[in-house]
């Protein structure tokens, strides 16, 4: 365990828990000391080497994508990036771009998966809610697999705690989970709800943040999705230790799925599959095989109905698609979370084991 400026870091196996405290600046602060290493190793591998050595990418071009995505981005999130900027050794220009990465790659990844959610419970789970996604994306993110960081930032200004899971740097929400156990994940929704974007709003990955941070309950998240409009299309899961709640989010509506034909069993790939969009089903071999991930982890839910424990959660997502599962070579990383008891599982396929973190130590 490592402390500095009120924070500290605590590693699982390869993973990074960082535990964050005080203003947005502050913990900004201590994240930069206490995953300095991992941030200007992400850099030098992921801006340095990949994007501009090896892909040829042009600097001018990534700091204006980078840019761009930060300007509309929350004080509050700034705040962090600034923060990170006075501790890490990377200056502010190097760690926007380091928080943009993915998002300076998404124009060349329609070819790839991206991303399988599965929630159970009721009559699917052996006992407590399990909610299992798979994080999609350029197989060489798995280069980075020792760089993933559960941040859990505690603010002064009263808001709940909020873990957030990613690699170092990237300071929005794909994957997290806030105090109450609430627990959400974001699939790219591009097949159902059309590759449009909106560059003068809020990215929606930074909104994800900042609704965890409010959201006591689900109803309460339901009415943040209600009030928002997202920036590009998304499919988004959520849960709490009872249900879970899946939102169809383009950027001209969101709807949440009512249709549900398997009480205890919500399956999100990155189609729309609530019937009253009255939008045909995607082509899968377009569409990173949206509808056979799903298809497929259906039926494990099926043969597993009634087991699906921990373990056996672990196993549906290590089975892989040519298996008649959903995980492929460009699914970079794993998580499951159970929020009843607050514990997250991570791993990225090949690279590490199931890694069992009890996050509730640190929320």
């Amino acid at each position: 365990m490592t402390n500095s400026e009120g924070g500290r870091s605590v590693k699982f196996g390869k993973f990074t828990v960082l535990d964050l405290r005080g203003t947005w600046r502050e913990m900004g602060r201590q994240y930069g000391v206490l995953a300095g290493e991992s941030l200007r190793a992400m850099y030098e591998g992921a801006i340095e080497r990949q994007l501009i050595q090896l892909n040829g990418r042009c600097r001018e071009e990534l700091e204006t994508g980078a840019n761009a995505f930060y300007a509309n981005y929350p004080h509050k999130l700034k705040e962090v990036l600034a923060g990170m900027a006075e501790t890490s050794g990377l200056d502010l220009g190097k760690i926007l771009l380091l928080n943009a990465v993915e998002v300076l790659v998404a124009g060349d990844i329609w070819s790839q998966n991206h991303c399988s959610g599965i929630a159970v419970w009721g009559e699917y789970s052996s006992g407590a809610l399990l909610y299992g996604r798979n994080y999609d994306y350029f197989d060489w993110f798995k280069d980075f697999g020792e760089h993933i960081v559960a941040a859990a930032y505690h603010p002064a200004d009263g808001s709940l705690a909020v873990a957030t899971i990613g690699y170092a740097g990237e300071i929005y929400m794909t994957t997290g989970i806030n105090e109450r156990g609430i627990f959400l994940e974001l699939n790219n929704g591009d097949p159902s709800g059309g590759g449009l974007q909106y560059h003068n709003r809020v990215p929606a990955i930074a909104e994800l943040f900042m609704f965890l941070l409010d959201s006591p309950d689900l109803d309460q998240l339901e009415s943040f999705f209600h009030t928002t409009r997202s920036n590009f299309a998304y499919v988004v899961g959520t849960a709490d230790d009872q249900t879970s709640r899946c939102f169809e989010w383009p950027v001209f509506d969101v709807k949440r799925r009512l249709s549900v034909r398997r009480p205890g069993l919500m399956v999100a790939t990155n189609h729309f599959t609530e019937p009253s969009w009255g939008l045909p089903r995607p082509n899968d071999a377009k569409f990173f095989a949206t509808r056979t991930r799903r298809q497929n982890l259906l039926n494990l839910a099926e043969h597993f109905k009634g087991s699906i424990d921990l373990p056996r959660m672990k196993r549906i997502l290590d089975t892989r698609i040519e298996d008649l599962g959903a995980t492929t070579d460009n699914t970079v990383y794993q998580v499951i979370a159970e929020p009843g008891t607050m514990m997250l599982s991570l791993k990225v396929p090949g690279i590490t084991d199931w890694t069992d973190i009890p996050i509730g130590e640190f929320l």
